[in-house]
């Protein structure tokens, strides 16, 4: 018998077999790979709307002379006229018809007086992202002094 050279019925179906798994393989790879860089993206979003409110909330601890008028857990209320406010639909609002920031879950606000300066206080966390505590001492008005010198952090 001269010897048949060629592809057998068996390893045929052994080879797809194979490639089958292989791609599975990949897809499998392909499709959690693309699933952490969903995630992670989406944290980075959310995490960015945190900062777009710390940067409204920062300009306005820092006006020369602002008081806190009011405050709740869900609102402030400051000297100069601005409200933030937390509303059930996850977003931060400046005097209650501007969004500043969305995907919140989380945010509150304490006012305390330490050492003679206010502090207060901001709990806030965004969806898929960890609590953040953010604490701002309010300009106070009577308080000219510069920390010019390093040494001088501690008034």
């Amino acid at each position: 018998m001269k010897s048949q050279k060629g592809v057998t019925l068996t390893s045929l179906v052994i080879y797809i077999m194979l490639v089958l798994i292989i791609v599975g393989i990949l897809a499998t790879i392909t499709l959690s790979f693309q699933n952490g860089i969903k995630e992670i993206n989406n944290e980075g979003t959310n995490n960015s709307e945190v900062d777009k409110f710390n940067v409204y909330f920062l300009k306005e601890v820092k006006k020369q002379g602002n008081e806190v008028q009011e405050v709740s857990d869900t609102e402030i209320l400051f000297k100069e006229g601005n409200k933030y406010t937390f509303k059930k639909d996850n977003a931060i609002y400046l005097n209650d018809n501007i969004k500043i920031a969305e995907n919140i879950q989380k945010c509150s606000f304490e006012s305390n007086l330490e050492n003679g300066k206010v502090i207060i206080t901001v709990k806030i966390k965004a969806q898929n992202a960890e609590e953040r505590t953010i604490e701002y001492i309010l300009n106070n008005q009577d308080d000219h002094s510069s920390y010019e010198d390093e040494n001088d952090y501690t008034r």
